[in-house]
């Protein structure tokens, strides 16, 4: 395992994965890791981060339509600016805005609340849902996705399914913004405000929220 110490104060840095940096967990310090010409970001990325997907789809039929462009770049933005989980949630609640099929804390709570139980059957004690997002056009709360701090939760009807965020693979982003998690059509979280921005911040969370879980896990695949 590489250490690297602190310029400032001699502590050992932790890094930073997602953000491709160091962080002194000591007095605060943060330095940028060296660019090497043989890792260097490829454009076919369009500023994904190489160390945490696997990019196995030509993005560039994506980035053509406003949905999965305003999702990429979201991702993008949420995983270069922000160095934890928490910090994309507190910029979902306070910074973006969101439609009315959307809830968090403090807002529109009720949606969650009728929905909690179905999702305490597959939910921890310790567990708590962070978004909810209904996906029925014509039966709402029957057609639902939630992201909790340890699983993405997908019901249909009686249908429930769960996928933890350690056990994310991959992704597949079509271009009108909607997601889909391990390839499985029922596990989607589709893009309701449009311009896939809010998706984009979803997706990062989970992403983020994989990897404070399992650290060292591997790539996530971003597939056709």
């Amino acid at each position: 395992m590489e250490i690297r110490k602190c310029d400032q104060c001699g502590g050992n840095l932790e890094r930073l994965r997602i953000q491709k940096a160091w962080r002194c967990p000591f007095c605060g310090a943060r330095f940028e890791e060296e660019n090497r010409e043989d890792k260097a970001a490829s454009a076919d990325y369009f500023g994904l981060n190489e160390e945490v997907f696997l990019l196995e789809n030509d993005l560039s039929k994506v980035m053509k339509k406003a949905g999965g462009s305003g999702c990429i770049r979201s991702i993008v933005h949420c995983m270069s600016t922000f160095e934890t989980a928490a910090q994309v949630e507190e910029y979902m609640l306070k910074k973006m805005p969101f439609s009315d099929d959307i809830s968090m804390k403090g807002t529109r709570e009720e949606q969650i609340e009728k929905a909690m139980g179905v999702l305490e059957q597959v939910m921890d004690a310790d567990e708590r849902v962070i978004v909810y997002g209904n996906k029925g056009i014509f039966s709402k709360g029957k057609e639902y996705f939630a992201i909790t701090d340890k699983r993405s939760v997908f019901v249909k009807k009686k249908d429930v399914k769960t996928v933890a965020h350690e056990d994310v693979d991959s992704l597949k982003i079509e271009d009108c913004g909607n997601c889909y998690i391990n390839g499985d059509y029922d596990q989607g979280i589709v893009n309701l405000d449009g311009n896939g921005k809010f998706q984009g911040a979803i997706i990062a969370l989970i992403c983020m929220l994989s990897f404070e879980a399992v650290p060292d896990r591997g790539l996530i695949r971003l597939v056709d």
